[in-house]
C-alpha cells in the first residue's frame, strides 16, 4: 500500500495502476492481432497464388506474391518495433512464409514437364532448408538470401517476361544458389531505418496501387537485386553504424 494516505486514496492508486496495466496488455494484444491478421493475409495470398498458377494465370499469381513481399516486411517491422513475440504468431508467420515464398513461388515455374517440375521441387527444398537450418541467432544478419527476396525476383521476372519459362528457370536456379549460399545478408529493417529506405518501401506501395504493371515489376526487381548484389553497401550501412555505437 501507499503509507500516509487514507484508505480510499490507496484504493484509487491501486485501481489506477491496475487500469494502466490492463491498457498496456490490451494494447499489446491488439497489436498481436494486427500482426497475426497480416500473417494470415500473407498466407491467404500465397494459397490464392498457388490456385492462380494451377489455373495458368501466372500474372495474378505474381501480383499476389509482390503484395505478400510488402506485407511480410510490415509484419517484421511491427513485431520488432513493439517486441511482440508469441508462439502462435511465430508459427503462423513461418507457415505463411513457407507457403507464399516457398510453394507459391515455385509454382510460377510451372509443372508442365519433368524439368520444370524438378526445378520447382529443388526450389521448395532450398526455401525449406533456408528457413529451417540457416537461423544464425544473430540480430542483424541473415544467413543465406531471405526467401521473400527470391520470391520477389521470380514474381517480377514473371511479370516482365510474361511468364517466359526459360528465363524464369534461369532466375530460379540463381535464387536457389543465393538461398543455399552461406553468405550473410543484413537485416532489411526498412521501416525502422533511414528515411530513404522508408521511401523505398512507400514507393513500392504507391507503385502497386497507381503505376503501370510493368513499371511496378521493374521497381520491385531493382529493389530486390540491389539487396542481393549490394547487401552491405546499401542495406547494411545502418546495421554497421548501430554495431559501432554499441
Amino acid at each position: 500500500g501507499v503509507r500516509g494516505l487514507p484508505f480510499p486514496s490507496v484504493l484509487f492508486y491501486k485501481n489506477r495502476i491496475d487500469n494502466d496495466q490492463s491498457c498496456l496488455q490490451m494494447n499489446e494484444f491488439s497489436w498481436k492481432d494486427v500482426t497475426n491478421a497480416l500473417s494470415l493475409a500473407n498466407l491467404i495470398l500465397g494459397l490464392f497464388s498457388i490456385f492462380c498458377s494451377f489455373c495458368k494465370r501466372c500474372h495474378c499469381a505474381s501480383w499476389m506474391l509482390l503484395i505478400s513481399f510488402l506485407l511480410d516486411m510490415a509484419v517484421g517491422a511491427i513485431t520488432r518495433h513493439l517486441s511482440l513475440c508469441s508462439k502462435s504468431g511465430v508459427e503462423l508467420n513461418d507457415l505463411a512464409v513457407y507457403t507464399t515464398f516457398g510453394l507459391a513461388s515455385a509454382m510460377l515455374l510451372g509443372v508442365d514437364g519433368p524439368l520444370s517440375g524438378f526445378l520447382g521441387i529443388i526450389y521448395v527444398l532450398a526455401a525449406t532448408f533456408r528457413l529451417c537450418f540457416y537461423s544464425t541467432g544473430a540480430q542483424l544478419t541473415y544467413k543465406g538470401l531471405p526467401c521473400r527476396y527470391a520470391s520477389c525476383v521470380l514474381a517480377s521476372t514473371s511479370l516482365l517476361t510474361k511468364g517466359n519459362t526459360f528465363i524464369l528457370s534461369c532466375m530460379a536456379s540463381l535464387m536457389i544458389l543465393f538461398m543455399m549460399d552461406q553468405s550473410y545478408y543484413p537485416h532489411d529493417e526498412i521501416l525502422e531505418s533511414e528515411n530513404w529506405k522508408k521511401m523505398v518501401y512507400l514507393g513500392g506501395i504507391i507503385m502497386l496501387l497507381l503505376s503501370p504493371f510493368s513499371l511496378t515489376a521493374f521497381y520491385c526487381l531493382l529493389w530486390s537485386l540491389s539487396y542481393i548484389f549490394f547487401p552491405d553497401a546499401l542495406w547494411g550501412k545502418a546495421a554497421c553504424l548501430r554495431l559501432q555505437c554499441r
